[in-house]
C-alpha cells in the first residue's frame, strides 16, 4: 500500500468516525498531492496578530498566533515571491511556487527531509519495516500544514527541523469549487530547491475528489 492509499484509508476512517458523532461542515476545494488540505476544519487560536496583506487586492494574508503557528490565507495565486518573503521574515525558510492548471513541478527539485516527497515502496516490506515506515517522524511534511477553510491553512513551525525548507507548490484548481491545490514538502537541510520545471499534472481535481469519496 503506497502513501496515497494509506492517506485515503485514514481519511475514510476519520470521516466514518465523525459521521457517528456530529454533522460535518465540509470545506470546499483545497487539495494536495502530499496530503489532502480539505479534510477537517482546524480552529485557530482566539487571539491572532495580522502580519501581512499582500499581492494587490489582498491576494494573500499571513497571521501569527500566540503559539507560534501561522495562518495563511490565499485568495488568488498572485505574488508567490511576496508570500515567500513574508514566511522567511517569520523565521520559516520557504520556497513558494504557483503553477497553472493541469501542470505541476517536475520531481527532483530537492532532497526530501522525509517520505512526503520521495517514498520507498512498502510493497515487500516486513512487518517490522512497515512499522518503521509508518512512524510519524517520517511524514512530518504531511502534518506541517493543516487545513482550516477552502482558502486558508495553518503552518506549524515546531514540526520543522533547523535548516529545513518548507516547499509549497500551489496549482490553480481545475474543477468547480476548487480554487487551488497545494503540495507541501520539507527539503533536507543543505539541499537547494531548484526552480520549478512544469510538467503535465496527469489528473484532475474532480478525479481526485472521486477517489477520496471512494467512487
Amino acid at each position: 500500500m503506497n502513501f496515497e492509499e494509506r492517506l485515503l484509508m485514514e481519511l475514510k476512517a476519520e470521516m466514518a468516525t465523525r459521521a457517528t458523532q456530529e454533522p460535518i461542515r465540509r470545506p470546499r476545494g483545497i487539495m494536495t498531492r502530499a496530503r489532502i488540505l480539505a479534510v477537517a476544519g482546524i480552529t485557530a487560536a482566539a487571539v491572532a496578530v495580522p502580519l501581512t496583506l499582500g499581492g494587490g487586492a489582498a491576494a494573500y494574508a499571513v497571521v501569527k498566533n500566540p503559539d507560534g503557528t501561522l495562518i495563511v490565507t490565499v485568495k488568488e495565486l498572485q505574488d508567490p515571491e511576496g508570500l515567500q518573503a513574508e514566511l522567511n521574515a517569520q523565521g520559516i525558510r520557504a520556497d513558494v511556487t504557483y503553477t497553472p492548471r493541469d501542470k505541476k513541478c517536475a520531481p527532483g527539485r530537492f532532497i526530501g527531509a522525509d517520505y512526503g516527497y520521495v517514498s520507498p515502496n512498502p510493497k515487500n516490506m516486513t512487518a517490522e519495516q512497515l512499522e518503521e515506515f509508518n512512524r510519524p517522524e517520517h511524514w512530518r511534511s504531511r502534518d506541517v500544514t493543516r487545513p482550516i477553510t477552502r482558502d486558508k491553512f495553518m503552518i506549524s513551525p515546531k514540526l520543522m527541523q533547523p535548516g529545513e525548507t518548507l516547499v509549497l507548490e500551489f496549482r490553480l484548481g481545475n474543477a468547480p469549487g476548487v480554487g487551488w491545490s497545494l503540495g507541501t514538502y520539507l527539503a533536507k537541510p543543505g539541499s537547494p530547491v531548484r526552480p520549478c520545471a512544469l510538467v503535465d499534472e496527469g489528473g484532475t481535481d474532480a478525479e481526485q475528489a472521486r477517489e477520496m469519496a471512494g467512487s
